[in-house]
């Protein structure tokens, strides 16, 4: 793998590939290390050429590595795969990369000869870390109400089967509040749909702040709320009607107005009979019902 009398057009070309090539043998020894000229993406890896990456690399990254280099040696295929890696624990290299936990992909195929008496591979190695990033926005915006910046009614019902599930096997109660705004239409009306749309994102954020991030709370469409809790009905009472007061309390300004609101509140609970999460809200959507029937800024449950 020596490059002494290569061309040096050749070796120039080499040396400014973007995304390094590296050669690794069986036993984890960087026979050749060529490319990786993107500073924005990657340190300078040159230096590792002859070193063993048991000797530079933390134990469980460098056993996890030598784990799929010997699968390709193995099934003399190419073999892709993802992994992320603090950089800065990479030893005997300069620091002059982007640092921090970056995402790779790595592509590795097994050479066809042997290298130094040693069967090998080639390894391309990219760093994904701004796609990573864009995929987890998206996944995101997918999962999330763009107003109120809850979960959205899709994430809600996705979570709510898996959590059915998961209550029924361990015997945890589990419960679901639903709730909306007394007289949304008349705020809409009398102040504009910019100020329902404050009143809707701060009755997210009083709900952030009063439920555990281990409740769900979703924007189920309008002016109506979703609450999902591993909880017993009691407690779950005594949650939704200290949010009711909660909510009734605040002083909300929007322009030069101070707006109040109160929420009506229906409740349900899991039942051994509910295989799946159609019951469940469909009792605590009648038990909102109800609270409205009764007056409203009220909780009520069934």
């Amino acid at each position: 793998m020596e490059r002494k009398g290569q061309d040096p057009l050749l070796s120039s070309l080499l040396d400014m590939i973007p995304d390094p090539f590296i050669v690794i043998s069986e036993d984890g020894t960087y026979l050749e290390v060529i490319g990786a000229a993107e500073r924005t993406l990657y340190d300078e890896p040159a230096l590792l050429k002859g070193q063993n990456i048991y000797d530079f690399m933390e134990k469980e990254f460098a056993q996890f590595f030598m784990d799929q280099v010997r699968f390709v040696l193995s099934n003399k295929q190419l073999h892709s795969f993802e992994y992320q890696l603090e950089t800065n624990t990479v030893q005997g290299i300069p620091k002059n990369g982007p640092g921090g936990k970056q995402w790779f992909e790595a592509r590795l195929y097994p050479l066809q000869e042997p290298i130094q008496g040693k069967r090998a591979v080639i390894a391309l190695i990219i760093n994904i870390t701004e796609r990573k990033s864009f995929q987890s926005q998206l996944h995101k915006l997918s999962y999330q109400d763009p107003l109120t910046k809850v979960a959205n009614r899709r994430y809600f019902f996705e979570q709510l089967e898996d959590r059915l599930k998961k209550c029924k096997n361990t015997e945890r109660h589990m419960s679901v509040i639903i709730m909306d705004v007394d007289h949304f239409k008349r705020i809409n009306d009398q102040y504009g749909h910019l100020a329902g749309d404050h009143m809707l994102k701060m009755l997210a954020q009083l709900a952030t702040e009063h439920f555990t991030s281990d409740e769900l709370i979703a924007r189920f469409g309008g002016d109506e709320f979703v609450i999902l809790l591993c909880s017993a009905l009691n407690e779950t009472v005594e949650k939704a009607e200290s949010f009711r007061l909660a909510v009734k309390s605040q002083r909300i300004k929007f322009d030069n107005y101070e707006l109040t609101m109160t929420v009506s509140i229906g409740i349900s609970e899991l039942t051994t009979l509910d295989n799946d999460g159609t019951n469940i809200i469909t009792r605590a959507d009648k038990a909102l019902y109800r609270a409205k029937q009764q007056g409203r800024n009220r909780v009520q449950w069934g």
